[in-house]
């Protein structure tokens, strides 16, 4: 019997591309002179909705005309931007995208290695960096070939800019010459249309580019505003004064939750957003009670240290809606956290989705709350099963992996036909996490996939072990998840190898020479005779996973 879940109602979504949408629609409730981007240290350098659009075209313009960004046609110029947060970032994203580019985002804590190979993965011959990602930039074009007059730097202060590292070439932010966006209301061609890449690694450690198109996130964007704002008008009718929408930019925007959570939704809803260059504990709070932050989004191990650190007294009694999402939150913390916000009355919920499914697919209608950890109803014009290994749906009660379709669910992966057949069953994207139906209310129960997700992000354990196994001392490794407080996961080596050629130490320092911060094997490293394998030879990861538990059992959440 199929057992296909969905919202009991549709929405019709708009035929028109997202700047259109934002820009020069009555749908966006931002008006010219709304604030939408500020600095968080120095709030008086900011963006209007007008000089937003200024700049974005200018951006067009300069991108355009002096590196062909779009000259060609729309949808296949790649341009890579690997930036801290500022209030520029979403002048560029919307600026590459109006000259018919495709904006590529680059986590801001990659190696040169690492942003060379995803420069080369989605074929992008122009690089934009912040300020302190200049060096990383530089390297990384070095070993692309590319000509550092096509790597750019983006600033927001004391000046906004957008300079070439040679041969000065800079964009005139306030008389240059603008070009705006072809506007586009075909259905398949915005559903074919390919604006956004964002990077996922799989089982395979081979970085997979999500294409994520015009229908993608205008779907996301007006599918999660319907029932917000029918709960407005409610309160409006009512005789209730809105609360002003502010949100602290934390989180990195190379993620769909930066992404999304920063540059589109609150733009739509007339959000003001205040940009930290990068998190920083202390700041971090210091922002949210100064700047008064109504609206905050975070992943599950920062509420925890928001929930468990003796600095946090009223830094949060703003706060009036509050989501988390990118791991599973238990009921426990939930309720832990809730006490923390707002002034008693705020209740923490839930937000479930992918890159793939441009976020959320399951969300907490405002108004209504859930302590239980379900990660919330499925969104109208999805649908969602949950099936076994045979693809036959399972009983309510019984885990199985989550499937979906709908207008969310992106088109493939960026040169990549054979992870997109593999992702797909039939018109079904495969999210390889494991999820069971208690009582109507879904809950995230394991993932299918080995990808391990540290602080909402992604760590792909053979990306470890491929390079581990490059060490002339090191035999052979393998990586396993080690869960954390907060629903993170860190790595755990475990490896075939002579500890007196090569020490604990020794094995960290090899990697956090080559990877990024979040990938390092904070889970300690193990020595072992073998590895455990299967008759073909697969390393059997659940057996080295109930080792290590045994081992440690739950490490420090400050690891």
């Amino acid at each position: 019997m199929s057992r296909v879940y969905r919202h009991p109602k549709s929405v019709d979504i708009p035929n028109i591309d997202l700047l259109t949408l934002l820009f020069d629609s009555e749908l966006c409730a931002a008006q010219e002179d709304t604030p939408l981007h500020l600095s968080a240290t120095n709030p008086s350098i900011h963006l209007t909705k007008a000089s937003l659009r200024a700049l974005v075209e200018r951006i067009a313009f300069f991108l355009q005309s002096r590196f062909e960004v779009g000259a060609q046609g729309r949808n296949k110029d790649v341009v890579v931007v690997m930036t801290s947060g500022q209030p520029a970032a979403p002048a560029a994203f919307y600026g590459i995208i109006a000259a018919g580019g495709v904006f590529s985002a680059a986590s801001p804590s990659f190696t040169p290695e690492e942003l060379a190979r995803q420069i080369k993965q989605g074929k992008g011959n122009v690089v934009v960096v912040s300020e302190d990602s200049k060096d990383v930039g530089i390297k990384a074009a070095k070993m692309c070939g590319i000509s550092l007059k096509r790597v750019l730097v983006l600033t927001s202060e004391p000046e906004w800019g957008l300079k070439s590292l040679e041969g000065g070439v800079a964009l005139n932010w306030k008389t240059g010459d603008r070009l705006t966006w072809e506007r586009v209301t075909d259905y398949e061609d915005l559903k074919k249309s390919l604006i956004v890449l964002l990077y996922s690694s799989g089982t395979t450690g081979v970085p997979k580019g999500v294409m994520l198109s015009h229908l993608n996130l205008v779907a996301e964007l007006y599918i999660t505003s319907v029932k917000g704002r029918e709960w407005a008008a409610k309160e409006v009718a009512e005789g209730r004064e809105l609360p002003e929408y502010r949100t602290l930019a934390h989180l990195p925007v190379a993620h769909i939750a930066g992404l999304f959570g920063y540059f589109i939704a609150p733009f739509y809803s007339a959000g003001a957003v205040y940009w930290m260059r990068r998190f920083s504990w202390k700041p971090f709070l210091q922002h949210m009670k100064d700047l008064k932050i109504t609206s905050f989004y975070t992943v599950p191990s920062i509420f925890l240290r928001i929930a468990k650190s003796a600095d946090v007294t009223d830094q949060f009694r703003t706060v009036q809606t509050a989501i988390t999402g990118a791991a599973p939150m238990d009921g426990e913390l939930q309720q832990a956290v809730n006490a923390k916000l707002g002034t008693g009355d705020v209740r923490i919920s839930q937000t479930w989705g992918l890159s793939e499914t441009t976020g959320a697919v399951t969300a907490m209608p405002r108004g209504d709350s859930d302590v239980t950890g379900s990660i919330s109803p499925i969104l109208p014009n999805m649908e969602m099963r949950i099936v076994d290994e045979g693809w036959h749906d399972v009983d309510a009660g019984q885990p199985g992996e989550v499937i979906v379709r709908g207008p969310l669910v992106t088109q493939g992966y960026y040169d990549n036909p054979a992870a997109t057949q593999e992702t797909f069953h039939d018109d079904w994207f495969c999210t390889g996490d494991i999820a069971v139906d208690r009582g109507g209310k879904f809950y995230i129960v394991d993932r299918k996939k080995e990808l391990l997700k540290y602080k909402g992000l992604q760590i792909a354990p053979a990306e470890i072990e491929g390079l581990l196994d490059t060490h002339p001392a090191i035999q052979e490794a393998a990586i396993v998840g080690l869960p954390i407080e907060g629903g993170s996961e860190v790595p755990r080596a475990y490896i075939v190898a002579d500890p007196g050629k090569i020490s604990e130490d020794e094995v960290k320092e090899f990697v956090k020479s080559k990877l990024a911060d979040y990938k390092q094997i904070r889970g300690g490293v193990v020595y072992v005779d073998e590895l455990p394998k299967n008759a073909i030879g697969k390393i059997l990861r659940r057996d080295l996973r109930d080792r290590a538990k045994k081992e440690v059992g739950q490490v420090a959440a400050k690891l």
